[in-house]
C-alpha cells in the first residue's frame, strides 16, 4: 500500500465517523455537562469517548439507535471516571462562581432573561437533591426525552426500575421546589 492509499482511506474513514457522531455531539456534551458539571470536565469526557470509538467506526455503522448507544457508552465512561476519582488520594475541589455574580452580569438581558436563570437554577439546584440513579433517570427521560425503554437500555436497568426511580424522583422534586415553581418553569 503507498502512502497516498494510506491517507486517502483514513481520511475517509474520519470522514464517515463524523458523519456518524456530529449529529449527537449536542446530545453528548450536554449529558456530560449535566453529569460532571464542569465544562471542561465535560469536554474531556466526551472527547475521551470519541477518541477509543474513533478506532471502532465499523462497528458505529451497525449500531441501529447510535444516540442512545452513545450516551450510554458516555455514561458508563463517567461511571468509570467517577469511581477512579472517588479512589483517588487527590482532592480535586472546584472553585464555584458565586449566583450573585453569574446573575449580575446576565441582568443586563432583562428581566425575563434572569427570571429564566433563576428557574433553571432552582431545577437544577433541585435535581442535586436526589440521588444520582434518579438524577439520571429524570435527565434522560424528562430533560433528553429518552422513552423509558431507551433509559432502560442506556443505564443497564429494568424498565419497571426506570418507571419506579423517576416517579419517586417527580414527587421528590415536587416536594422540594416551592409551590408554582414547576408551572412557572413550564412557561418559559
Amino acid at each position: 500500500m503507498s502512502l497516498i492509499e494510506f491517507f486517502r482511506g483514513r481520511a475517509a474513514k474520519e470522514d464517515r465517523f463524523t458523519a456518524l457522531v456530529r449529529p449527537h455531539l449536542r446530545l453528548m456534551h450536554r449529558m456530560a455537562y449535566r453529569w460532571t458539571q464542569d465544562r471542561a470536565d465535560a469536554e474531556d469526557l466526551v472527547q475521551d469517548v470519541l477518541t477509543h470509538l474513533f478506532s471502532r467506526t465499523d462497528e458505529l455503522d451497525a449500531v441501529e439507535k447510535l444516540g442512545p448507544w452513545l450516551v450510554k457508552v458516555l455514561y458508563r465512561r463517567y461511571v468509570d471516571l467517577f469511581r477512579r476519582r472517588a479512589n483517588s488520594p487527590i482532592d480535586e475541589t472546584a472553585v464555584c462562581i458565586s449566583d450573585d455574580a453569574f446573575f449580575q452580569e446576565r441582568l443586563e438581558d432583562g428581566r425575563n432573561r434572569y427570571q429564566q436563570l433563576e428557574l433553571q437554577r432552582l431545577l437544577n439546584n433541585a435535581l442535586f437533591t436526589l440521588d444520582a440513579s434518579w438524577r439520571d433517570v429524570v435527565l434522560l427521560h424528562d430533560v433528553e426525552g429518552y422513552t423509558a425503554l431507551e433509559v432502560a437500555e442506556i443505564l443497564d436497568i429494568n424498565v419497571g426500575t426506570v418507571k419506579s426511580r423517576l416517579h419517586r424522583a417527580r414527587k421528590k422534586l415536587r416536594s422540594v421546589l416551592e409551590p408554582g415553581t414547576v408551572e412557572a418553569f413550564a412557561a418559559c
